[in-house]
């Protein structure tokens, strides 16, 4: 038998990725995301959900550009600091010691501890009830090499990479941490 539940988001596990983006004065910042999902493969286009007016929502709406960065579990206290904090308020790739990387075609930077990073172009804002979904079009892929198995395919066990589903963290091996958790430290 089914349990009966109120309407929610129950599709977990999701990956946390950082998203980077600067407004049209070059002002970077980061954001931990677990709304992204891939929309389509021709052209290949991805999708990043930012609720409300956030900072980062209105950068993105500046300059149409943004690079999603996908970080590994060592990583996951950086993660939780990039969801935690205001990047109006701090600067996060100090606060996170991140370092930053310039993008071969957007102005917002790489993060060159994620193993992965996706630049993308804005082809679309789709706007419910306050949360804003970016499509992205992705321009250019980086990624490690120590990433890929023999025949060339990606491993992804190499990768680790930090899930999120009920305000915790996973990986794919089981569960990290608890949202919040570099606030209590």
């Amino acid at each position: 038998m089914k349990k009966v539940l109120e309407p929610n988001n129950a599709v977990y596990l999701l990956p946390a990725v950082l998203v980077t983006c600067c407004n049209s004065s070059g002002k970077d910042n980061i954001i931990t995301i677990a709304w992204t999902t891939n929309i389509c493969r021709k052209p290949p286009c991805l999708g990043i959900v930012i609720s409300g007016e956030k900072y980062s929502a209105t950068m993105i709406k500046d300059t149409k550009e943004f690079v999603l960065n996908i970080p590994g579990a060592e990583y996951l206290k950086e993660v939780d600091i990039c969801g935690e904090t205001h990047g109006d308020e701090v600067n996060k790739f100090e606060l996170a010691n991140f370092t930053k990387e310039d993008a071969v075609l957007v102005k917002p930077k790489l993060i060159k501890e994620c193993p992965i990073n996706m630049e993308c172009k804005v082809k679309d804002i789709i706007v419910i009830e306050g949360s804003h979904l970016f499509i992205g079009e992705v321009l250019k892929v980086h990624m490690d090499e120590n990433l890929f198995d023999e025949s060339g395919k990606i491993n992804y066990l190499k990768l680790n990479p930090v899930l999120y589903g009920d305000k915790s963290y996973w990986s794919i091996r089981g569960k990290i941490g608890d949202r919040g958790f570099s606030q209590k430290m």
